[in-house]
């Protein structure tokens, strides 16, 4: 007498399902990486823009040319210049000449604005919406919800 076996192969198995839920889980966890938050990425755009600045200022007071950064609200782009806005240099780190704020949907509520350091380090602003009060100019950042400042003392170029 024989006996038979009957195999149904119509089913997962746990190793199957396992895996299914660990690739899923790792799918997830990116995804929800990848999602910005406001507030880290207006303190991250403001500490970015102040260390440009003051990258900018300790170029001026290494050579007798006046280095600057200039502010286009209508790019939303931001770029280290020598001598004259035209005149575009790439910042350390950087690919292009340009940072680009609203490819993080951040932007400067000023509009446009240039400032320029001397071979002292002193600051020079050259546009209207953002100038100096009580010695001190304050630029404001903002996400839509979200906004931080940076501020530049006038007569000491100090960055915060």
């Amino acid at each position: 007498m024989r006996i038979k076996i009957i195999r149904n192969n119509n089913g997962f198995t746990l190793l199957e399902v396992i895996l299914v839920l660990v690739f899923i889980s790792i799918f997830a966890t990116i995804a929800v990486l990848r999602q910005p938050v406001p507030e880290v990425t207006i303190r991250s755009a403001s500490q970015v823009l102040i260390s440009h600045i003051r990258y900018a200022q300790m170029r001026a007071m290494n050579s007798a040319e006046p280095w600057g950064v200039r502010y286009s609200d209508a790019s939303g782009t931001y770029w280290l210049f020598r001598e004259n806005i035209a005149n575009r240099q790439v910042f350390p780190g950087a690919s292009e000449d340009d940072i680009d704020l609203s490819a993080d949907g951040v932007s400067i509520t000023q509009g446009d604005f240039t400032l320029r350091f001397d071979n002292w380090g002193v600051p020079v602003i050259e546009d209207a919406g953002f100038a100096f009060s009580d010695g001190e100019a304050t630029l404001t950042l903002s996400t839509g919800t979200q906004s931080g400042d940076v501020t530049v003392i006038e007569n000491t170029g100090y960055t915060r």
